[in-house]
């Protein structure tokens, strides 16, 4: 029973471990965030999101939205709010509702073959 118990444990604190890590890294790019220092956050930020962290996608579509430590890109921050949105992020479909008036046809069609393109290219992680 106690071997039982300690293989149970073991297994409980290995499965936590991803999830604890996934959310120091969003965590620490947030401080970075606060601290203006918007390359740091977006390298924390990145690798959560190529493995479906959805507010981690979100907050890399708001760096493109407004321009912060990252060039202007609407067609790619629509791309990361349509990422998000698309498995239940509803701060994500709102943003899309927000930063969609703001784009042109072509902008949005590029932000959604983006996003289509990622999801492909990524699978079912995205």
């Amino acid at each position: 029973m106690r071997i039982r118990s300690i293989a149970f444990i073991a297994s409980a604190l290995a499965l936590a471990a991803p999830a604890t890590a996934s959310a120091q890294d969003y965590a620490a790019g947030l401080r970075c965030y606060e601290f203006n220092d918007f390359g740091c956050a977006l390298n924390q930020w990145m690798p959560l999101a190529n493995n479906g962290v959805t507010r981690a996608q979100y907050r890399i579509g708001s760096l493109y939205a407004e321009g912060t430590g990252v060039p202007t890109d609407k067609a790619e921050a629509y791309k990361w709010f349509a990422i998000a949105a698309a498995k239940g992020d509803r701060t994500a479909a709102e943003a899309i509702q927000s930063i969609g008036p703001t784009m042109s046809q072509a902008e949005v069609e590029e932000g959604m073959r983006r996003a289509g393109e990622y999801r492909a290219m990524r699978g079912r992680r995205s």
